[in-house]
């Protein structure tokens, strides 16, 4: 938003402070002045607007006497204004958290499920999740619920169109309208990708910060990607943008995609088709470090990635494979999007340093622009928590924005 007239101005006015203060320590008028070239009288009338609405609160006096020989006051931005509660649906897990207005976890809770568990069971879980993280607080104060889910969703009508871990769902299941008659509440309630709000965490407080164009992928069993393109999350009309998992990357592939085809990109970096390259080549890699004292049928991905990161030729042929097909698919992506960084979720961010160099030095062989050397590559430093982390924090973002709506 740009100043323009002064309605408008003041509203402006408002998101620069708010802004500053919601990533600032306690800070006193006169900084405040400095950082902004508004007047005090201005900045003072902004305070009390936000002291008034709950959002700021008056610390305590600074040390310096430079305002008429009084000590200032000092304001700080009040997280606890508002309360967030964000739910990520794993194939057999709720995890979910009570969060502030600066995404800061204040409570988690884990609820197990069922592979393809019912619907109802998982709307009563929530349910049930959101009683008891909500048990002591002002119910007053959650300004919103947000829910990330696998497959593809409708965020405007808080739709699940499809989900690859749950077909007893169907299609176009409504659960944003069924939580909302479930947990009786009259706020926002938002459904999305679990992988969007996953993006959504790193470039709030992870890997991405102070970037504008990020991909964060997540690979395993699954392929799927996040996009955030000059600051702004990729969804597409249909819903359908960072679905790499079924790129064709190798179109005489002889690995079966879950979507049906060949040579897609999530079939050809699999896990499961890892470890059948393993142990169909056993007999003759019988003394690799992956076979050490286990059968089989015992190993996993941790040991191939333990491996190949201990020099093991066998383990370092497997690894590279993948990352072939990996520097392929990441390549053809910062040709679409041109991002600053990838970051790396989910199993593969625990693969270690043999894959994660060689895969930068397969995408520079595969390049056919240098700008490619430019972009970073990196693991992603959260866990599970990232898609609640990131689902809080597009709820706060929400939010600020109902607030700036008027200049009252």
């Amino acid at each position: 938003m740009k100043p323009g007239k002064p309605k408008t101005l003041k509203i402006f006015n408002r998101k620069i402070i708010l802004d500053i203060l919601m990533n600032s320590d306690a800070i006193k008028i006169s900084e405040l002045s400095k950082k902004t070239k508004l007047s005090k009288t201005t900045l003072m009338k902004i305070m009390k607007h936000f002291i008034e609405k709950g959002l700021i609160v008056i610390e305590g006096k600074g040390k310096s006497t430079d305002e008429g020989g009084k000590k200032p006051n000092l304001f700080r931005f009040n997280p606890d204004a508002g309360y967030i509660l964000s739910v990520q649906i794993f194939p057999t897990e709720l995890f979910s958290i009570l969060s502030n207005l600066k995404c800061e976890i204040l409570l988690r809770l884990s609820e197990k499920i069922e592979e393809n568990e019912k619907i109802e069971i998982v709307i009563n879980k929530i349910t049930k999740i959101y009683r008891e993280l909500t048990n002591n607080i002002d119910l007053k104060k959650i300004i919103g619920i947000a829910i990330g889910s696998h497959g593809i969703t409708d965020i405007n009508n808080g739709i699940v169109i499809t989900s690859p871990h749950f077909p007893s769902w169907g299609e176009n299941l409504p659960l944003g309208e069924l939580l909302r008659k479930s947990v009786k509440v009259n706020v926002p309630i938002v459904i999305d990708n679990q992988i969007r709000f996953q993006a959504l965490a790193e470039k709030n407080s992870g890997s991405g910060r102070n970037k504008k164009n990020i991909i964060v992928i997540e690979g395993g069993v699954g392929l799927v990607a996040g996009i955030i393109v000059k600051n702004s999350i990729k969804r597409g009309i249909h819903y359908l943008a960072g679905e790499i998992g079924h790129m064709v990357i190798n179109p005489e592939g002889k690995y079966e995609c879950r979507c049906g085809g060949r040579g897609c990109f999530e079939a050809m970096i699999s896990i499961n088709r890892l470890l059948e390259m393993a142990k169909e080549k056993i007999i003759m890699n019988k003394d690799s470090l992956i076979f050490k004292d286990k059968e089989p049928g015992e190993i996993n991905i941790y040991d191939i990635f333990k491996a190949s990161n201990d020099g093991d030729r066998f383990a370092g042929e497997l690894i590279d494979d993948v990352v072939k097909w990996f520097a392929i698919g990441f390549s053809n992506m910062i040709l679409m999007y041109d991002p600053e960084i990838i970051i790396i979720q989910g199993i593969y961010s625990k693969a270690g340093d043999y894959f994660l160099n060689n895969l930068r030095k397969q995408i520079n062989k595969v390049s056919l622009l240098r700008i490619k050397k430019d972009v970073e590559i990196k693991y992603s430093k959260y866990g599970k928590e990232a898609g609640v982390i990131g689902a809080s924090c597009y709820m706060v973002s929400e939010f600020t924005k109902t607030i700036f709506q008027t200049a009252d």
